[in-house]
């Protein structure tokens, strides 16, 4: 199966960088996948390591780049990353295969699937907060059928320039945009695929994404040096309070299982599950998954 991943030139230089190298590690450890990276900037040393890894590297930009520029310059758009908009550039990249993965930078593959076996009408996707929640899809792992998504593509383009051109959508986003464009076309993922570290362990996961807080942010919160304190860095000590026996577990299984796919990683796992451990010792969290932390798009 061809795999999909993005992100631009800022991107491959931090956290989702190392993500990423994860990421192609895990997926040649499982086997069955063909990477390519969708990337947009300067060519560095992370898209050389990708390269020297076996995976293509392709340039390519978002075909609104010019309206999401003059938004951004009159002050009424602010774009996340541009390497997050990149995955809606598949269907104007891919012209081989019929089917074709998307993944986020930040997953880690667990199991060996043949992801040739799910073929949906126009894409399929898992939810987002909750594995119980279809109302609202996380974009972040997605199995693509190229000619719908590529018939569709001029109207959803349209769409995007639209809403970012609107003056009204500062927050808008690649997730929204499909969420908004593909409502009640999109098919069910098996949650296995795009299982989400705060969920509880599962043994049958096929694909873990550090949907959240990563884990460089995770360290920091564990160990007292997470001081951020806007709106997005206090909801996620708030995951972490009352998500922590759940990522306890999946860093334990990742300090074993990662050992045989980069060693690296696994001695990071295992030291981040050591300092979770005294986290959950010291500081007073919540065990109880009824805690409410997650407002589910309707």
């Amino acid at each position: 199966m061809r795999w999909y991943f993005a992100t631009d030139e800022a991107g491959g230089l931090g956290q989702a960088g190392a993500l990423a190298r994860l990421a192609v590690l895990s997926a040649r450890a499982v086997g069955g996948l063909e990477p390519v990276l969708l990337y947009y900037g300067a060519r560095s040393a992370f898209t050389e390591w990708m390269e020297q890894h076996g995976v293509a590297v392709v340039d390519a930009a978002p075909g609104f780049l010019t309206a999401m520029e003059q938004a951004q310059a009159d002050g009424v758009y602010r774009p996340h990353t541009i390497g997050h908009w990149l995955r809606v550039a598949i269907p104007q990249v891919e012209h081989e295969r019929e089917f074709v993965l998307y993944t986020d930078c930040d997953v880690i593959f667990l199991q060996h699937f043949d992801w040739s076996l799910i073929r949906p009408r126009v894409f399929a996707a898992a939810p987002e907060f909750s594995p119980e929640a279809w109302r609202y899809f996380n974009a972040g792992v997605m199995v693509l059928n190229v000619p719908a998504m590529r018939a569709t593509y001029p109207a959803f383009e349209e769409h995007i320039t639209s809403r970012i051109l609107s003056g009204d959508s500062f927050t808008y986003d690649d997730q929204i945009a499909l969420n908004e464009a593909y409502c009640g076309l999109w098919e069910q993922l098996d949650p296995r695929f795009n299982w989400k570290p705060y969920w509880d362990f599962n043994a049958a996961a096929v694909l873990l994404h550090f949907h959240g807080p990563k884990p460089d942010i995770l360290n920091a919160i564990a160990t007292g040096q997470w001081h951020d304190g806007d709106e997005t860095a206090i909801f996620y000590e708030k995951m972490l309070n009352a998500r922590s026996r759940q990522y306890l577990a999946w860093c334990r299984s990742l300090g074993d299982s990662l050992q045989t796919v980069d060693m690296t990683s696994a001695i990071q796992f295992a030291g981040l599950a050591s300092r979770l451990t005294r986290y959950r010792r010291d500081v007073a969290v919540s065990d109880d998954n009824s805690v409410k932390i997650f407002a589910e798009k309707s």
